[in-house]
Formats: structure tokens, C-alpha cells, sequence
């Protein structure tokens, strides 16, 4: 939002229950947007506008997203602002979730 000077810069941050198995989480700028025919670019790791970026970021939030069962998208007019959501589960579904639980687990004590 660095470079908005024709209107208030504004950072938007909702959250949402979804049908009682999902959350979804919203933050929404006023900054200048992006073009929408490169929305689904950003995603791609190494790919970055910045001189100084990586261009790892939206990649890795992405994949940690789908790994929870979750998803991650973008969506802009590509002039006043960008939102980006990600909807994830509430309850855990996959089998990465369990194997997550303390590895004290099985261990007795003496």
C-alpha cells in the first residue's frame, strides 16, 4: 500500500465460521491490486516483483494451507486492493495431523 496516495490505506482483517467445519480468515488492502490475469501466478514459488523478495512467500502459505486441508486464492480488480483468504478445517482429516501429536507418546515412565 506503499505507494496509495489517492485514498485511505485500510487493512482488513475478517474471520468467519463456515457451515460449523471450517473457518475462513480474510485480509483485504486498499492498496493498488493486482492485475487479475496474473493472480493465479503469485503462488508460483520464485516468482516475485520485488528486488528484493524471494518470491517464496505465497508459495509456502499455500502449501501449508493444502497440507492442513485447507486453500488459499487471491482476488483483485487489479485497482483498489487485493484480498487474499484461506478457509482451513476445523477438525483435523489427515493422517500428518495425527503422526503431529507428542512424540512422548508410547514412552513410559520407570
Amino acid at each position: 500500500m506503499d505507494t496509495t496516495t489517492d485514498r485511505s490505506r485500510v487493512l482488513r482483517v475478517t474471520t468467519e465460521l463456515r457451515d460449523r467445519d471450517a473457518i475462513a480468515v480474510a485480509v483485504e488492502d486498499s492498496g493498488p491490486g493486482i492485475d487479475p490475469q496474473r493472480l493465479e501466478s503469485i503462488f508460483t514459488a520464485f516468482l516475485t516483483t520485488k528486488s528484493y523478495g524471494m518470491g517464496l512467500g505465497l508459495a509456502i502459505c499455500r502449501m501449508i494451507a493444502q497440507q492442513h486441508g485447507g486453500r488459499l486464492t487471491a482476488s483483485s480488480d487489479g485497482k483498489s486492493g487485493t484480498r487474499f483468504q484461506f478457509i482451513l478445517p476445523t477438525a483435523s482429516t489427515d493422517k500428518a495431523a495425527r503422526e503431529a501429536e507428542p512424540i512422548t507418546r508410547g514412552i513410559t515412565s520407570k
